[in-house]
């Protein structure tokens, strides 16, 4: 067991890979820290008394989380990837389960503790900015639509699952490509959601005689038809508890597979 997962060296990989990759964290933290607030500038120029509406606020926060958690998380496993920091990274004294668990959580849970950090942190002096100029700031906490449903699916279950998968393909296409792994690991995600699409309509139009009304985006989804200007539901029982259920499966394969992948490239 102490083979695969140690205290005490799971420490002293932390400790390393600080010293080496603080400055370009911090970098990294002010550089984001500066796209939120041009994201904030913009929205609010685009809105009368340069007020902040509370969705463009959940716009914004969307756009820099989500955005750039594929862009770090497609980078975190590059060392690996460059011939000079090859055989450093394969030469430390941890395991390969350590050094993938390091990197998952600091791609996972510490970026999401950090871009929230710096995301309010902004939004708090944007508040400040707007109060002392007499310019109206909504309280994000007020979103209703975080409290909503889809299809009977909460919205906050939606992205936190869309944020799973989003890491979960991300970190695989981080091992998966050389060079330019944000770039190619976007391309392939679109690429799999186009193809996804278009099968996915050629087959319900192929399979279904009536006119369809809506087809399922998703897997266990429920379809409308129409037949002699009736609408027709087909779905099955519980289908949302089903649908969370293959999300969540799909991103825990994906990271298994990038573990195998890394795996691979110290073997």
């Amino acid at each position: 067991m102490k083979q695969v997962f140690n205290w005490s060296r799971f420490i002293q990989l932390a400790g390393s890979h600080f010293r080496k990759d603080a400055k370009g964290y911090l970098i990294s933290c002010l550089v984001l820290a500066g796209i939120i607030v041009g994201l904030f500038v913009l929205v609010a120029s685009l809105t009368p008394r340069h007020s902040v509406e509370i969705g463009k606020q959940f716009f914004v926060y969307i756009i820099t989380l989500y955005g750039s958690l594929f862009i770090f998380t497609a980078r975190v496993f590059q060392a690996y990837q460059r011939p000079r920091e090859d055989l450093f990274q394969l030469m430390l004294p941890a395991s390969r389960f350590e050094k993938f668990l390091w990197g998952w959580l600091v791609s996972f849970a510490g970026y999401a503790i950090c871009a929230n950090v710096l995301f309010f942190a902004v939004r708090y002096v944007v508040v400040q900015y707007c109060a002392a100029r007499g310019y109206p700031m909504a309280d994000l906490s007020d979103y209703r639509q975080l409290q909503a449903e889809a299809d009977n699916v909460p919205v906050v279950l939606v992205l936190v699952l869309v944020y799973l998968f989003l890491h979960a393909f991300a970190l695989y296409g981080s091992l998966v490509f050389r060079k330019m792994a944000v770039l190619k690991t976007a391309l392939a995600l679109l690429l799999v959601v186009v193809s996804y699409l278009t099968v996915n309509g050629m087959l319900y139009a192929a399979l279904f005689q009536p006119e369809i009304e809506q087809a399922p985006l998703l897997p266990f989804m429920p379809l409308f038809l129409k037949d002699g200007g009736i609408t027709y539901q087909v779905d099955i029982p519980n289908w949302h508890y089903w649908l969370v259920t293959l999300s969540i499966v799909a991103t825990v394969l994906l990271w298994v597979v990038s573990y195998h992948k890394l795996r691979e490239k110290e073997g």
